[in-house]
Order: structure tokens, then C-alpha cells, then sequence
């Protein structure tokens, strides 16, 4: 075993926020009021990884015991091969052995809270933990547009915080608020939409975002949720180089070819793999407890989903249409073109995600034996964001109409 002696040396370091502000900041309306639940939902479940000058950063603020305690437990992920000369390779990570069998942060405090952000504040926080569950990237103009992501519980909350339509906010230079200052200055990642391979132009790109987002603003009884959806759908298929300037948001003559589509995406999965999802989501749970949900009958349940579909989720559609349409306008708004880029396979994804949501709330509400409220749909459409950041699916692997 090769042992490693660390003597931690802090070198000049640039501030975190630089004093050049961005020209704009895009982001949902609702996420200017994000704020951490302290629950401690995504310190647990892995090691989290440090960069070096998060590493030296925290050492620069803890003191004595805990200073030195520092250096112990630490993992260090390499990048490639070790240089044939000199045998040397670069440093790319740092993890910090978890602790227990949840493998927890070791500054989490007993109270779930953050041990470091509470004494020091968040400067001293490694920019990972700064940023979850935000990610930013830069346009060519200048702008940064924060993406705050549903797999997060207050994500959701935020989301769920009002029955008005969602709508973008831009924000001129900095907000004179840490947290989200702190993720602006962060950004180094940009951000582009393709078609195909094609990338498509910042303003026809902006128009298409915008009229995605307002498609929502008008759901209701005689609107639900789906014909949006499927107008987006037929929307983005028809979307080639060339024509990008005339993207119309309209409802196709027939829609029954997206709905075949939106129930292949309720039942592309088997339904173990959604339980054992169901089982490592629990943690980020917290509008209902999750604890009775893990039991055999969740599987039965998502295995046979449509008696529970139609008895728990169907009759609830006009109390569960806000939520969803918000969720939907936040996921197409700030940035839909997240990921690999492509509009068209984003747009499909989305309407996948949302077919399995579906199908984890109706499991939920025949496993509690309750119509299927916003707060099981929370913990629904959560379980279904985490199901597919978890597998990082192909698009070839959706269903037909998708794929061709």
C-alpha cells in the first residue's frame, strides 16, 4: 500500500466572484427564491468530489483538530495514464472518505445542516455544494443561465409555490445575493442548441425557449397538460436548419400518434428497475414520507399500473395540471438544451420523464391507498428526474416516436 503525506500549502487564489458582473442572468422565476432545505439530501449516497482548490479553500477556514483531520480519508482520482518520463500524472479530484453506512459528508451536522456553511459561510464550500442543484452555463452574448434541477426537493417546492404560469427571469449583473452570485461566478460551461449537428442561432434559439415556456401559460380543464406537450412534441420534430425562425407552437389534426408515444413512455421501464430507483431516491423525499412506499407492492403496482392509474392519478388531473405545467414550462425554459444539445431529442426526454412521473405517482397513490395530492407528485416527479439523470438514457432507446 502506498502511503501519501499531504502538506497543504494554500497558493494566491483569484476571489470566487470576479468583478467583471455578466451582462444577464436567465433563469426560472421561481429559483430566485431557492434556498437549501438543510436536510443533508445530497451529502449522503456517495463520496463527493473536491477539486484542489476546494480542498485548500476549506483548509484556509477550519481550525485546529479539524484542519489536520483533513488529510485523512482522502481518495485521489487521477486523470490518464502516469507520463512515461516522469511517472507523474495530474491530480483531477479529491474525495473525502463518507461516513457511516450512508456513506455521509463528514461535516454534516446532526441536524442534517451544513457544519462548514454554518460557521463560515458559503465561500468556504467547495463550489460543488455551492452550486447543486444548479447548473450554469454561458451564452456567446455574455449571459449565464442558471438551471436549477427538479431531481432537488426544494427545486419543487419552488415550483409548487403558486398556480400562476411560470415565466424566465433575466436579471442585469449580479443578484447582491451569495448563493446565486456565487453559481454565476462559477460558470465556466457553455451552451449551445443543435439540430442534428447543426447549431442553431442564439435568437432563433431564444424564440424557441420562450414559445415553449408560454405553451404552458395557458392549461386548463378544457387545455390539460398534454396538448401543449404534444404540440411541442410535433413542433420540434418538424425543426430543421433553415426554418428554426418559424418555429409554431400548434397543436397537430391528429395527436393520437404522441399520445401512443406519452403511453410508451408511462410503461418503457420494468418495474423492479423503478422500485430499485424508488429505494435510493428516498432520501430527497420530503412532502410525504417515503418510507411506506418501499414495500413489494410498489413494484405490483408499477408493473400493473393502469387499475392504479385510472383509480388514483386520472381523477386528480385538474389539481395536479398547475404543477405539471410549471415543472414543464421550468424544464423547456432554462436550458431545455442542456446535456447533448440536440432540441429535438431534449423535447423528447422531457415528454419521457413525464410519462414515467406518471407512472410512479399512480404506484404511489394505490400503494398509500389515496388519490395521488401534489405532494405524492412531488416525490413522484422527483423519483422520475432521478431515474433518468441515473441512467443517462440514449434517445434510442425511447420509444418510436422519438427515435425515428
Amino acid at each position: 500500500m502506498t502511503k501519501l503525506s499531504l502538506n497543504v500549502i494554500p497558493p494566491p487564489r483569484e476571489p470566487q466572484v470576479g468583478s467583471t458582473p455578466p451582462s444577464a442572468v436567465v433563469l426560472s422565476e421561481p429559483m430566485r427564491r431557492f434556498k437549501c432545505n438543510l436536510k443533508g439530501c445530497c451529502c449522503s449516497g456517495w463520496d463527493i468530489p473536491f477539486r484542489l482548490e476546494d480542498f485548500l479553500r476549506l483548509n484556509d477556514h477550519l481550525q485546529g483538530a479539524e484542519k489536520e483531520d483533513l488529510t485523512h480519508g482522502i481518495k485521489l482520482i487521477l486523470e490518464g495514464e502516469p507520463d512515461e518520463k516522469t511517472g507523474q500524472q495530474i491530480l483531477d479530484s479529491l474525495k473525502l472518505d463518507g461516513v457511516g453506512e450512508d456513506r455521509a459528508c463528514r461535516f454534516l451536522a446532526p441536524d442534517k445542516g451544513c457544519s462548514v456553511h454554518a460557521r463560515y459561510g458559503p465561500t468556504a464550500l467547495p463550489d460543488l455544494c455551492v452550486d447543486f442543484p444548479a447548473f450554469g452555463y454561458k451564452q456567446e452574448d455574455g449571459r449565464v443561465e442558471l438551471f436549477f434541477d427538479p431531481v432537488c426537493p426544494e427545486v419543487l417546492e419552488q415550483l409548487d409555490e403558486t398556480d400562476e404560469p411560470l415565466r424566465l427571469f433575466t436579471q442585469p449583473g449580479f443578484f447582491g445575493d451569495e448563493g446565486l452570485d456565487l453559481r454565476v461566478a462559477h460558470t465556466e460551461d457553455t451552451i449551445s442548441g443543435r439540430i442534428g449537428k447543426d447549431k442553431v442561432a442564439l435568437l432563433a434559439l431564444d424564440r424557441i425557449r420562450h414559445s415553449s415556456v408560454e405553451a404552458f401559460a395557458t392549461t386548463g380543464p378544457e387545455n390539460p397538460v398534454w396538448r401543449p406537450l404534444a404540440a411541442l412534441a410535433h413542433a420540434f420534430r418538424r425543426l430543421r436548419i433553415g426554418n428554426e425562425g418559424v418555429f409554431e407552437v400548434v397543436e397537430p389534426e391528429d395527436p393520437q400518434p404522441f399520445l401512443v408515444f406519452l403511453f410508451e413512455c408511462i410503461g418503457a421501464h420494468g418495474a423492479d428497475l423503478l422500485a430499485a430507483t424508488a429505494f435510493r431516491y428516498q432520501r430527497f423525499v420530503w412532502s410525504i414520507d417515503p418510507k411506506p412506499l418501499l414495500v413489494p407492492a410498489l413494484a405490483e403496482n408499477l408493473q400493473d399500473w393502469k387499475p392504479a392509474f385510472e383509480r388514483w392519478l386520472e381523477p386528480q388531473e385538474e389539481l395536479l395540471r398547475p404543477l405539471q405545467a410549471r415543472w414543464l414550462a421550468h424544464r423547456f425554459g432554462t436550458p431545455m438544451v442542456k446535456g447533448r444539445g440536440d432540441l429535438r431529442e431534449a423535447a423528447d426526454s422531457i415528454a419521457h420523464v413525464y410519462g414515467t412521473s406518471l407512472r410512479f405517482a399512480a404506484a404511489y397513490g394505490a400503494v398509500l391507498q389515496r388519490p395521488v395530492d401534489r405532494d405524492i407528485y412531488k416525490a413522484a416527479l422527483g423519483t422520475a428526474e432521478f431515474f433518468f439523470r441515473s441512467l443517462n438514457l440514449p434517445r434510442e432507446s425511447l420509444p418510436w416516436f422519438s427515435a425515428r
